[in-house]
């Protein structure tokens, strides 16, 4: 496993999750390369809000599928969370309002909020990081 933090992980498993996968399927190396290059159009002059992420290996992203997959037999709630938060850029405030709230208050207009999701963010989070854990020693 990489020197990263779990969060710096998760992040390059979510990107490596997202990644394109269309280039596969390419003929010749400079066709890929064409198609991969970035399009100028005026949505590319705003600053991008997605992150950087460090580079994750195959078998590094694999091996945190297998701990996702763990905390999806554990709960759909945490699972849930991770995935909208790394795969999917959520922001803790939209998983509040547009998923949490949803189970917080089921027949009620009132919201969930940061504080609701933060502790169950950080509750997978250590999820996962203790499966890989465990699963390096």
């Amino acid at each position: 496993m990489s020197d990263l933090s779990i969060t710096e992980l998760l992040f390059a498993y979510g990107a490596w999750v997202n990644d394109d996968q269309t280039s596969l399927n390419c003929k010749s190396p400079s066709l890929m390369l064409i198609k991969s290059a970035p399009k100028l159009c005026k949505d590319s002059l705003k600053p991008s809000s997605r992150r950087t992420v460090a580079f994750i290996s195959d078998d590094d992203a694999l091996a945190i599928d297998k701990a996702m997959n763990k905390l999806l037999r554990h709960s759909v709630h945490l699972h849930n969370i991770v995935t909208y938060f790394f795969i999917y850029n959520w922001s803790e405030r939209k998983i509040a309002r547009d998923y949490w709230s949803d189970f917080e208050y089921p027949d009620s207009e009132k919201q969930a909020g940061v504080y609701h999701v933060k502790p169950l963010l950080n509750l997978g989070i250590g999820f996962v990081s203790g499966v890989l854990a465990r699963d390096i020693a």
